[in-house]
């Protein structure tokens, strides 16, 4: 085979691989840098002039900043210095002052953040370099060739220093810090106000050092995007924080075991009745369900919402009396003798279960599959026309609070719309309740059919709740007419 041919071959084989191969699935990122606050501090400290001439000690200055981090270890200061100082020196009985204004630009670099046994750190070591501007004025005396002069220069530096600082509150924090300004220039060998006009060869630069203390204040409110508080300034914080608290509520959490013994879909952890026969339609506790209380099980009960107060067979259907044929007199007696004080047998449901209808992930579209439950709880109520129901919404934890209630009011409003629209229930005997998250079955924070729910019960005398504040909560529709399907 010709070297062409060879290399022909391995190139559309090489091409067959690749187009065959599958992208692996890939989990979203997550980020564990939460939105943190902005560090505002003031300075006060003893600036000199190192130069030519002695310099006289102490001076005075001070500034402000502002420090925002960029991550863990480097981050962003504003500064601004204002100082005042003085030379002086019996050689040529020479001396000047000078009042010095800058504003610039440092980045700040935490030596020691790369620590991971705690979550925030007592002291921090900083090093920092920068760029400015700066303006200030000269007032000398004696000084060798120039005399006595008074001159103001403009012009800008590079500045770099040190410092500690510590951990106070999480609001507060103090520092030591040591900064040396150099102008850039020919007025670099100004600040002393002598530029060494008598000797030969390059002149000596003039450095501003400036000792200080940083007194510091952490603001910041709420991260728009998570509605979270912001955390202290990153640079103080375990880069690892995050991580180890995720890893430690992991290893918080319970095993969880589907183990399901008797198949009636309900888990051992929350199945108080694990023997359930086969196929008996239970409750969300794993309880086989009696839904009309005649101590027949509903998977033997031919009629599973027996009228209450009759007596009922070995298979659950109701003894109710059939109605006498009555003559016309018969009505009259009755009518006359005993109208009165004819009552029904009343009806006793306060206790009856209904059935709960679920509803898919974030919907409160009434799924086909949930028609049948719908329908005998529209049989109870046309059976019995004194009840009133309660439709209480419920939702499962993934969203927030206000979201969920929304959420549930909207489960119930569609049940209710269905019941009414499908079967003629009047709108006044079924009282809208919701609950939101607040009353799961199943005790999870993840998403969990169990808990997205409508739940029925018999009235008390609950009154119907409006609807809570919030925008518009979960996807689907209500059924307005027997049209919409």
């Amino acid at each position: 085979m010709s070297m062409r041919k060879l290399f022909f071959t391995l190139f559309i084989g090489a091409a067959a691989s690749l187009s065959a191969q599958e992208t692996a699935p890939t989990a979203p990122y997550r980020s564990f840098s939460p939105a943190d606050q902005w560090e505002v501090g003031a300075h006060l400290g003893t600036p000199m002039v190192i130069g030519d001439i002695q310099a006289n000690f102490p001076g005075f200055g001070g500034g402000l900043h502002v420090r925002k981090s960029i991550d863990h270890v480097f981050s962003i200061r504003l500064n601004t210095l204002f100082a005042q100082g003085s030379n002086e020196e019996n050689t040529f009985n020479r001396s000047s002052d000078i009042s010095w204004l800058s504003g610039g630009g440092e980045l700040v670099v935490a030596l020691n953040n790369l620590i991971w046994n705690k979550p925030y750190h007592k002291f921090l070591l900083n090093a920092y370099g920068g760029v400015g501007a700066n303006r200030f004025t000269v007032d000398a005396k004696n000084i060798p060739v120039d005399g006595n002069f008074k001159e103001t220069y403009t012009g800008s530096y590079i500045n770099g220093g040190a410092g500690i600082s510590y951990r106070v509150s999480p609001k507060f924090n103090i520092g030591l810090e040591y900064t040396v300004y150099s102008v850039f220039g020919a007025e670099g060998d100004r600040l002393d106000g002598d530029p060494n006009r008598t000797i030969t060869g390059t002149t000596y630069r003039d450095n501003l050092h400036y000792p200080h203390l940083t007194v510091c204040v952490n603001l910041g409110g709420k991260d728009k995007k998570t509605g979270l508080a912001k955390v202290e300034p990153r640079y103080w914080a375990n880069p690892l924080d995050g991580v180890s608290q995720a890893i430690s509520a992991l290893e918080a959490r319970a095993i969880y075991d589907p183990t399901d013994s008797d198949g009636d879909g309900i888990i051992n952890d929350i199945d108080q009745e694990d023997d359930s026969p086969a196929g008996a339609r239970v409750d969300s506790k794993g309880v086989t369900l009696d839904s009309d209380m005649d101590k027949v099980p509903d998977y033997k009960d031919k009629e599973p919402f027996s009228p209450p107060g009759y007596p009922v067979d070995a298979m659950g259907v109701a003894n109710v009396p059939k109605p006498k044929i009555l003559t016309e007199d018969d009505v009259n007696r009755i009518v006359d003798a005993k109208l009165a004080n004819f009552k029904l047998p009343a009806p006793s449901v306060t206790e009856w279960f209904l059935p709960m209808v679920n509803f898919d992930l974030n919907g409160y579209t009434v799924k086909k599959s949930e028609y049948e439950k719908l329908y005998q709880v529209a049989q109870v109520i046309k059976a019995n026309p004194n009840l009133k129901i309660v439709v209480v919404g419920n939702t499962d934890k993934l969203n927030s609070e206000t979201y969920n209630n929304v959420l549930s009011y909207n489960r119930a409003n569609a049940v209710i719309a269905h019941l009414t629209s499908q079967y003629g229930i009047s709108r006044d005997r079924l009282v809208l309740n919701w609950a939101g998250e607040g009353k799961n079955i199943v005790p999870t924070n993840a998403a969990n059919v169990t808990n997205r729910r409508v739940e029925f019960r018999v009235a008390k005398g609950e009154t119907e709740m409006a609807r809570p504040e919030g925008k518009e909560a979960g996807k689907g529709r209500i059924e307005g007419n027997k049209t919409g399907f």
